[in-house]
């Protein structure tokens, strides 16, 4: 059986989806199979960071009951990696019903050794239906106090409600000299810190052009510090894949 893991943050802008596409595709590179989810209903962007921008079936579609799963599931360009995509147009939205994200999303257990989950901000409604269709969280934050902290409250209600808080990525360090350091972040946070993304301009780049740091410039700081995340990722419980093909 796979693990579900949702990505969620306490504010917007973060980096939660550039996370999302990068951990997919890093663990699809590791041999994982692989299905991304855009559980943002009303800010969808995974589709376009993930170079899928023409799905016919999204996971608007699954929750309203107008399609199965199995249908809004795409193959990507990435080895091994899966996306379901969101609508963005308001009338997909207003027919969706966030409530069944959970039972919809725990169907790709059998299916998959990882399914990633990229979920609003905050702890709205919304918000709450993406991140708890998971079974794990990796919190994203920027090296700021109140993104941290923010970040901090979502973990604590999430733990509450059940959901293991694997650790949160540090996203964007260094762009500032008044970046919160790491193990102050790390204090502040009290959970481990996985990974610390630097401010890297090719990981800029590549949302530019539509395609994760990892793919569009592996050797990258940025793309190197997501290999690494992932290989962190797998290695929390001692997961063992079942290898595509295998």
């Amino acid at each position: 059986m796979g693990r579900l893991i949702s990505i969620a943050s306490g504010k917007g802008g973060t980096g939660k989806t550039t996370t999302a596409a990068n951990l997919s595709i890093a663990l699809g590179k590791m041999g994982y199979k692989v299905c991304a989810v855009d559980a943002d209903l009303t800010m969808a962007n995974l589709s376009l960071v993930m170079g899928i921008d023409d799905a016919y079936t999204t996971i608007h579609d699954v929750l309203a009951g107008k399609a199965s799963i199995t249908d809004s599931i795409y193959a990507t360009a990435y080895e091994n990696v899966h996306l379901i995509p969101a609508a963005i147009d308001w009338e997909h939205v207003i027919r969706a019903d966030p409530r069944k994200l959970p039972d919809t999303i725990r169907e790709l257990k059998s299916q998959f050794d990882y399914v990633i989950i990229d979920s609003p901000a905050g702890l709205q409604m919304d918000a709450m239906n993406a991140m708890l269709s998971g079974e794990e969280v990796l919190l994203v934050t920027n090296p700021e106090i109140s993104c941290i902290t923010d970040t901090m409250k979502v973990g604590i209600v999430l733990k509450k409600a059940g959901l293991a808080i694997l650790g949160f990525v540090l996203n964007r360090y260094g762009r500032s000299e008044n970046d919160i350091p790491p193990d102050v972040a790390e204090e502040v946070m009290e959970v481990p810190l996985l990974a610390v993304i630097p401010e890297d301009p090719a990981v800029r780049e590549a949302t530019l052009e539509g395609v994760p740091v990892v793919e569009y410039k592996p050797d990258s700081e940025g793309a190197r510090a997501y290999m690494e995340l992932a290989q962190r990722i797998a290695k929390i419980a001692g997961f063992k894949a079942r290898v595509m093909g295998s």
